[in-house]
């Protein structure tokens, strides 16, 4: 064994580290005046001119371990594109922010900015600058779908990055990979192809990069399932994004014995919940689980300790950001068992190696304005990570051979994810991260944040823990891998040498 990749254990043992770095790190803010929120780092200080950065964050924990490198580029290799540019390309409700200004605009704009710009600077890809164009969809799927469309037919780019808008991704592959270009899925997750048989087979050339929504409904039913609970009822956005965490929670906490009791699936934009509450309710769960994000949360949040059964019932109330700390005013009461999941809580993430560095730079940058930089931006940095490890590992662009370097198991990138090195599964093209469930708290001490998730409450679902090879399988047609590659991928994520 090499004991330079983590063990699953020893993974679990540093998070649970990390976390009790995080609660010292809390106390020594508060005997300063002020205690940390969720951030990778303390909160930045408050600039003298509104025009000055925030301070630095403190030096991040070190991690474990130093994982093993992924494979270097071959020695020969040179810029592969042939203008010594390599162009991509994305749409997202940019400067709309319809879901907020710490989602879109923070991953496409800021954070890929950031990255861009140390990149760049340190001589690009091979050689190649990076150059990246975003086009603003309003968040409307037809726009979204009209854009990629354009923009593959133009010949412009060399690979996609998808959306912040489910719907739209849902739609893609077949028109990114009919057009003979590679879509990396970016924020919207496991939409076809991902999980989906026989889709695969028609767009084979897609990874996703970051934490998915299937495993974010799969993170959900271990926390039911941790806090004993043995009947769920649910209450999912009518929309792709809700759809699929939904169903992540379903099947993963009826194969483990549990049963959802209802199913409510209120519009999107929904802010009258009274009567989903009293549906769920009436069916007696142990538990709910709902899937809203950003501020649409907050009414849901009102209505639910509104309804009283705070007290009785632990709901985890969707994906918590910084838009929803945010919207959750300091006169909110917030019930009682109220839970809420995150894709990359920079507490957690404040020792990885990659995302201490980018924490470090977007509070340089933007803490002043924004001093959290959400799990969001986390998806677009570990997007630009995985792009630049396929192009490295290939010495290429070429959509197939990124298709079989990731279907020979091998696979790994430097993401902000893991202790080590994140590998990627061949069969579904999707990297082995956690996703966390934690309390909401309140909490007032970093500007902007009214509330946060307290770390030790931290419930974390894995994606080698829960699909195991033979679901895979049975998930994603992809007859191309084989068995061994498979193996190696399992063993390679749960630390074997």
């Amino acid at each position: 064994m090499d004991d330079r990749v983590p063990t699953t254990a020893r993974r679990r043992l540093l998070w649970l580290l990390l976390a009790l770095v995080t609660i010292a790190l809390a106390v020594g803010a508060a005997a300063c005046g002020g205690d940390d929120e969720e951030a990778a780092a303390p909160p930045p200080a408050e600039p003298a001119e509104p025009a000055e950065p925030a301070e630095p964050p403190a030096e991040p924990a070190e991690p474990a371990e130093p994982a093993e490198p992924p494979a270097e580029a071959p020695a020969e290799a040179e810029c592969p594109a042939d203008d010594g540019v390599i162009n991509v390309f994305a749409a997202a409700d940019t400067p709309s922010a319809t879901l907020g200004q710490n989602i879109s605009p923070a991953a496409f704009t800021r954070m890929s900015g950031l990255w861009l710009d140390k990149t760049n600077a340190e001589g690009g890809i091979l050689g190649c600058q990076v150059e990246f164009t975003v086009e603003d969809d309003t968040f409307d799927i037809p726009t979204c779908v009209r854009l990629y469309r354009d923009a593959v037919a133009s010949g412009k780019y060399d690979f996609f990055i998808g959306p912040t808008n489910s719907g739209c991704m849902a739609s893609l592959p077949p028109i990114v990979n009919g057009g003979g270009y590679w879509l990396f899925s970016g924020i919207a997750a496991d939409h076809q192809p991902f999980f989906d048989v026989g889709t695969f087979q028609e767009a084979p050339y897609v990874a996703h990069s970051s934490v998915s929504t299937i495993l974010e409904g799969r993170a959900n039913a271990v926390w039911a399932l941790a806090q004993g609970c043995k009947t769920a009822a649910s209450m999912v956005p009518n929309y792709a994004y809700g759809q699929d965490v939904g169903v992540g929670f379903k099947e993963y906490f009826e194969a483990n014995g549990g049963k959802v009791v209802n199913e409510q699936f209120p519009e999107f934009d929904e802010d009258q919940f009274t009567p989903f509450i009293n549906a769920m309710v009436a069916a007696k769960p142990d538990c709910m689980i709902s899937a809203f994000f950003s501020a649409f949360i907050v009414p849901s949040m009102k209505q639910w300790e509104a309804s009283g059964n705070d007290d009785d019932i632990p709901l985890v109330a969707g994906l918590g950001s910084y838009d929803t700390w945010a919207a959750i005013q300091p006169t909110d009461t917030i019930p009682d068992n109220f839970w809420a999941y995150d894709r990359g809580n920079w507490q957690l993430l404040q020792a990885n190696p990659v995302a201490a560095e980018y924490l470090e730079l977007w509070n340089q940058t933007y803490g002043a304005e924004f001093p959290i930089a959400d799990s969001f931006t986390m998806q677009l940095l570990s997007t630009w990570q995985m792009a630049k490890a396929l192009i490295e590992q290939t010495g290429s662009l070429d959509r197939e051979a990124w298709k079989t370097l990731i279907e020979s198991g091998e696979f790994g990138f430097e993401s902000p994810y893991n202790a080590g090195i994140t590998y990627v599964n061949p069969v579904s093209h999707m990297a082995d991260t956690c996703a966390s469930v934690g309390r909401v708290i309140a909490d007032t001490s970093v500007p902007g944040y009214n509330a946060r998730l307290d770390p030790d409450t931290w419930v974390l679902g894995c994606m080698h823990e829960v699909f195991s090879p033979e679901e895979v399988r049975e998930l994603t047609t992809n007859p191309d891998v084989t068995d061994e590659a498979l193996a190696r991928y399992y063993e390679l994520a749960t630390g074997g040498s």
